[in-house]
């Protein structure tokens, strides 16, 4: 699967929707858009875009209330939910501290210090830290994969030095674009991909069994 053939794939659904690759096929793309990776952008895109649309749209309908000088409240629609007697299930071991936790960019080097710094938390940034070029988000893929599996390096050319991961690492957390960010390399039935999706979509399909056999998890 590459994108100089713009070769498209349906999801498992017999009716699902079509993606179509929009983006240059670049240095080990084809190990980030996978065929499970593309199948679950299909999937993903077709189940929830049409809400994603919905809230977009009423984002821009209640700020423009708070531009004519409406307060923000509590919604009506959530009352139940916040006077219910309830509680969400246990975090996972490797999340119940966090008391420090960094944020930084995506590229080899970063990752590789950040995960070896004296923290509890890491958190790869596809959005603020990240210019959404094709190449970056492909890059970024590849090298969280690389970090999941413990066998990420970095050279640098002008010292020579080698880094790589220590014997104990940070716990991983990736944080996708925002719900109004776009994926413009990716179409499904000739609509834009959600940049939230994609960053989704691709980190848990190529990573989720390689975390598990790890004891962790993918962390969002």
């Amino acid at each position: 699967m590459n994108a100089e053939s713009q070769a498209r794939l349906y999801s498992r659904e017999p009716s699902g929707p079509k993606l179509e690759v929009l983006g240059p096929k670049l240095e080990r793309s084809e190990e980030v858009l996978t065929p499970l990776a593309l199948q679950l952008l299909a999937s993903l895109h077709r189940r929830f875009n049409p809400r994603r649309l919905e809230l977009l749209a009423a984002r821009a309908k209640r700020q423009a209330e708070f531009d004519d000088g409406a307060l923000p409240d509590f919604l009506r629609a959530t009352e139940a939910v916040r006077a219910g007697n309830w509680r969400v299930s246990p975090v996972p071991k490797d999340l119940e501290d966090r008391r420090v936790e960094i944020t930084g960019p995506v590229d080899r080097k970063m990752i590789i210090n950040a995960l070896n710094a004296p923290v509890q938390a890491f958190m790869a940034d596809f959005e603020d830290a990240c210019s959404p070029t094709w190449a970056n988000v492909i890059r970024g893929q590849a090298n969280l994969k690389d970090a999941v599996r413990r066998t990420i390096t970095h050279e640098d050319e002008a010292t020579g030095r080698v880094y790589r991961l220590a014997e104990r690492t940070a716990t991983l957390i990736v944080r996708p674009r925002g719900w109004h960010l776009p994926e413009k390399h990716l179409a499904v039935n000739g609509d834009t991909l959600s940049g939230a999706l994609c960053d989704f979509a691709l980190f848990i399909a190529n990573n989720y069994e390689a975390l598990a056999a790890r004891g962790t998890g993918p962390y969002f």
